[in-house]
């Protein structure tokens, strides 16, 4: 055999094997794509690395479930509550909100001098009935005080405490006793202790864990 002929018979045993590799590539490329499409087309999404994230039920919500995308609810299906729920919000003290003296700095002219208002001085005629702002437990009751005359403090839910000053406290109150918001724990007094010059008047003030708040916040006085 001339080497012209065994020159010949090499190019097509390359030709050939050339044919062979190009069929395995078409057939690794046609599988790989068919993997491709029939994961795209399938309920689950592949992600980088391998990981499999779900998008989504036929109902087009987002957690998988019967078609209700909020589950932010509670077994009962009750949204969570405030921390001042409407059974907590506060009344007037008394039925007219006649502000004298805001919770801010001020004059006092009893006692001659400037000092932060550590409340709500609300005008009204000794007698006036005094009420429970919010359901809560006596914490504590003073009668007669030489500055501060007649005095209640009641804790109430969420560290919140409410004091009423410059009244007569209601016959029968005892420290620890429960009271309803609206209940009368008291009437405005005559005119005495360190804000006697204001006239006949209640002092209400409300703390927070301990802390003063500003009552307007609570009596929300814009409407009512």
């Amino acid at each position: 055999m001339s080497q012209e002929q065994n020159n010949e018979k090499s190019k097509k045993r390359l030709f050939t094997y050339y044919l062979i590799l190009g069929a395995c590539l078409l057939l690794i490329a046609a599988v790989t794509l068919t993997v491709i499409f029939a994961v795209r087309g399938s309920d689950d999404t592949l992600l980088p690395g391998g990981d499999v994230a779900d998008v989504g039920d036929d109902d087009g919500d987002t957690d998988g479930d019967d078609g209700s995308d909020d589950d932010s609810d509670d077994d009962d299906g009750q949204q969570p509550s405030d921390d001042v729920s409407a059974a907590y919000e506060f009344i007037a003290p008394v039925a007219q909100l006649d502000i004298i003296n805001d919770y801010t700095f001020y004059y006092n002219k009893t006692l001659d001098c400037y000092h932060y208002h550590t409340g709500l001085d609300i005008a009204g005629e000794a007698g006036t009935e005094v009420l429970a702002c919010v359901d809560g437990t006596i914490e504590s009751i003073t009668r007669d005080d030489v500055l501060d005359g007649g005095e209640i403090v009641i804790a109430h839910a969420d560290g919140v405490k409410t004091t009423y000053r410059f009244i007569d406290v209601a016959e029968g109150l005892e420290t620890g006793d429960a009271v309803e918001r609206g209940d009368v724990i008291g009437t405005i007094a005559q005119p005495a202790g360190s804000e006697y010059k204001e006239g006949a008047h209640l002092h209400f003030e409300v703390s927070k864990n301990g802390e003063l708040a500003d009552p307007n916040d609570y009596l929300d006085i814009a409407e009512k």
